[in-house]
């Protein structure tokens, strides 16, 4: 995940969504049935799937979910607005998170799997974002949108196991993010090694200045402990180790660090405040400001 999004930090992103998001759920709560219909084109690369629990008023406060799923017979009927959803606009499926008992709060969360398009569903205007601009960003919006239970569709995992999902495969998806951060991070330190190798001013390279070689050795020895704080949480994770806390950190030392090295773009002179820097975008983005 560091290298791609070291190249492309969109690529990572989407590739983050569908392996983290979309797959890691399906694979362990999925039943056989959904796991063959759905897993076949979407692991070519040639669908993909997005998670739908962020909200207009709650983020990813997955226990304050305010979209609704109905049983009527066999099939299930959503409403409601979610939001933030990348590769929403692209996306052929979506794991949904939807309240089917209120009473129950988070107990009454469950996960439904809903292809698209389908009735009822309606996408979103692609988001206008500062950075990772090849991933589409879209609101959805259920209007009794009904799911059959057929073709793979319908509950994921048992009814009112939606917040435990959730939360299980939030952890995972927090260790993808760091290593995105870190590639960005990465993309932007050597662009800056190169530019302070490059760029003369006074008669020689400004990387012979100390001022530009404190900032230097400040962006690398961040990104090398962000590093290994992302390694430490990828090896509980692969251990099935408890990685919550583990995986926070990682993210946010990850992220961070992409804010702090790709800020440095005062070391780049005048370019580094040009949008043509695109690091320093993404780094927002990953940021999340």
């Amino acid at each position: 995940m560091e290298e791609i999004s070291r190249g492309c930090a969109s690529v990572g992103t989407i590739m983050s969504v569908q392996n983290s998001l979309f797959f890691a759920p399906l694979l362990k709560y999925g039943t056989q049935s959904q796991i063959e219909a759905f897993l076949g084109p979407f692991l070519t690369g040639e669908k993909l799937g997005c998670f739908a629990l962020s909200e207009p008023g709650n983020g990813s406060d997955a226990g304050a979910a305010s979209t609704t799923a109905t049983r009527k017979g066999t099939t299930w009927v959503l409403n409601g607005t979610k939001c933030w959803i990348t590769n929403g606009l692209e996306a052929e499926a979506a794991i949904v998170f939807a309240t089917t008992n209120r009473s129950l709060k988070h107990k009454g969360i469950s996960a439904f799997l809903v292809r698209k398009p389908t009735e009822g569903l309606v996408v979103g205007k692609p988001e206008d974002k500062l950075g990772i601009r090849a991933t589409s960003t879209v609101t959805l919006n259920f209007d009794d949108c009904v799911v059959h239970e057929r073709d793979g569709c319908g509950l994921l995992g048992l009814e009112g196991n939606g917040f435990k999902i959730a939360m299980k495969t939030l952890d995972a998806g927090r260790i993808g993010i760091a290593g995105q951060a870190l590639g960005i991070a990465q993309a932007a330190l050597e662009c800056a090694l190169d530019y302070a190798g490059k760029r003369s001013a006074f008669g020689s390279p400004i990387g012979k200045l100390q001022a530009i070689q404190f900032k230097l050795a400040d962006m690398e020895t961040r990104l090398h402990s962000a590093r290994l704080l992302t390694w430490q949480a990828a090896h509980l994770l692969d251990k099935e180790a408890p990685v919550t806390k583990a995986a926070a950190m990682a993210k946010l030392a990850a992220s961070e660090t992409a804010t702090f090295v790709s800020h440095q773009s005062p070391s780049h002179g005048t370019p580094g405040f040009l949008p043509s820097i695109l690091v320093v975008w993404d780094a927002s983005m990953i940021r999340g400001e």
